[in-house]
């Protein structure tokens, strides 16, 4: 029996109709069900060669006849690495930098199957790897090289955490890739980028550059370099575009223009967006915290942070240290607990956004449900446009931040945040209406109410349950942090009806939902 199998082409169209007869609305539910990297499965419908047991587990899920479908004696087609896939280890040079110890390692197969498929099969040039902060990009990437090493004569890892002038980081590189031919090194960056891409055309290389967010600008669109390091970009687009034989893998809490534009599922660039670990990963990472893995409600706290690391590792210490080690009662009694160092990873990108994106992000959290970009343009008013509210909500995309589901029918695109972000956003917003509204009982001004004006508090075009969770998230925690900073709740009252007086005249154009808002808090 050959090693791979592929659908016949004349089956192809079969298999296709045989994602959604069974009841898969798209390829990436297909394989995030059986468990296999997106571009298997695209390989498998688009009648390329894929690893006979996948095959087969492909088969029986999507109900098909292996035998009346498959083309045998596939032959593998050689390819260049086959000619030169193993280093001389006399000839290898490594320098790990940063890289961070990879001990203790939890599952990411599927992942990692993809990126060795992408590096080492297909000879993809350029690499991205994106995610929010603490998800386990450097660790996924520093087990992957760990793993892909003998491939390559050079390796180099490379934090950019400090944000290094470019002209730096290629004098650096380059010095260590020409160490043995003493090849003068140009004084320019666009000389120094081709004297790189020469050796890389010369010598198989793996670069890895970790933290990319560091050299991207903030308050502004994801992707885009700050003043200073646009050729960073210069040189992602000279790698992924120009012929070599190398890789360079970035990691990135956002995407960058480049890779946005030139990644594909069939080109030399890709990009892989990491997200939490699954339920039997998950566990074996909070065994390290003393839970042996049958406890109450530990699978239904991992779903709760989405399988986050870093967040389960935070929230972990708290419930061993607070409920001794007891979930369920954790859950039971707790409102979704962020935790400080994951916090502080969220106020890292939340403190990046555009102020439109601010915009769009909290009403997603005051919705705590998935909705349609029609309901999100309406809740946004005349002020946005629909091609601005299509890039901001692309920007907030590439950061990682927002979620994409698909309606039942598959005619609708619905955006949503994760649990965890929704309850930070949430924190966020309450903080700042109070802060406003203390800022205009100041100043004794309306044009201080912010978010007050842009934003309802309680929706009450949404169902009886929405509305349920709005008032005990939001509104009801305003009064309480109000109350706190006014001394006391009559003095709260009095304060909220002298800027319900100051109101009376304006219109809704000016005052949003002010009026409506202060009402609710009486």
């Amino acid at each position: 029996m050959s090693r791979s199998l592929r659908v016949r082409r004349d089956c192809i169209e079969k298999a296709k109709l045989a994602v959604r007869r069974n009841g898969f609305s798209s390829q990436r539910v297909l394989a995030e069900n059986v468990g296999l990297a997106l571009a298997t499965v695209s390989n498998f419908l688009t009648g390329k060669p894929v690893d006979y047991g996948t095959f087969v587990d492909i088969c029986q899920r999507l109900q098909l006849d292996c035998e009346e479908i498959a083309e045998y004696d596939v032959e593998t087609q050689p390819q260049l690495e086959d000619r030169k896939i193993e280093v001389n280890s006399s000839n290898k040079q490594q320098y790990w930098g940063e890289a961070i110890d990879v001990s203790l390692f939890y599952g990411r197969n599927e992942e990692i199957a993809t990126l060795k498929q992408w590096i080492v099969s297909e000879r993809c040039r350029l690499v991205a790897l994106i995610g929010m902060g603490g998800i386990g990009k450097t660790v996924l990437s520093a087990k992957l090289a760990q793993q892909i090493q003998d491939k390559f004569e050079y390796l180099i890892w490379q934090s950019l955490r400090h944000a290094p002038s470019l002209l730096k980081i290629l004098t650096d590189i380059n010095e260590f890739l020409t160490s043995k031919s003493q090849t003068a090194i140009p004084a320019t960056i666009d000389g120094q980028i081709s004297c790189l891409l020469n050796t890389l055309r010369s010598y198989r290389c793996l670069l890895i550059f970790d933290d990319w967010e560091m050299i991207l600008r903030d308050a502004g669109i994801a992707g885009y370099y700050c003043s200073g390091y646009e050729g960073y970009g210069e040189l992602l687009k000279r790698v992924g575009e120009e012929y070599h034989q190398s890789c360079l893998l970035l990691l990135s809490r956002e995407k960058p223009v480049e890779v946005t534009s030139l990644a594909g599922e069939t080109l030399a660039i890709r990009a892989l967006k990491i997200k939490g670990l699954k339920i039997p990963e998950a566990k074996k990472l909070l065994a390290t915290k003393g839970f042996s893995g049958l406890e109450n409600g530990l699978e239904e706290l991992i779903q709760l942070y989405r399988g986050h690391p870093a967040a389960l590792k935070t929230i972990a210490s708290t419930i061993q240290d607070l409920f001794n080690g007891n979930i369920a009662q954790f859950i039971s009694q707790s409102s979704l607990v962020i935790g400080d160092i994951f916090s502080h990873l969220l106020d890292q990108q939340f403190e990046r956004l555009s102020d439109l994106e601010k915009v769009i992000i909290y009403w997603l959290a005051i919705e705590y449900q998935p909705i349609s970009l029609a309901k999100l343009k309406t809740n946004l008013g005349v002020g946005v446009s629909g091609s601005e509210l299509v890039v901001a909500l692309e920007s907030l995309s590439r950061r990682s931040l927002i979620e994409k589901e698909e309606t039942t029918d598959s005619s609708a695109i619905l955006f949503t945040l994760q649990p965890v972000v929704t309850k930070y956003v949430i924190n966020q917003f309450i903080k700042q209406i109070c802060q406003d509204i203390i800022e205009a009982i100041q100043a004794t001004s309306i044009e201080k109410l912010g978010l007050l004006k842009s934003h309802a508090l309680v929706k009450e075009d949404e169902s009886d349950d929405i509305k349920a969770i709005q008032i005990r998230l939001i509104l009801t925690r305003v009064q309480e942090h109000l109350r706190l900073r006014l001394g006391d709740a009559n003095r709260m009252q009095v304060q909220v009806k002298n800027l319900l007086s100051k109101l009376q005249g304006y219109s809704t154009e000016i005052t949003g939902y002010a009026q409506y808002n202060l009402l609710k808090l009486l």
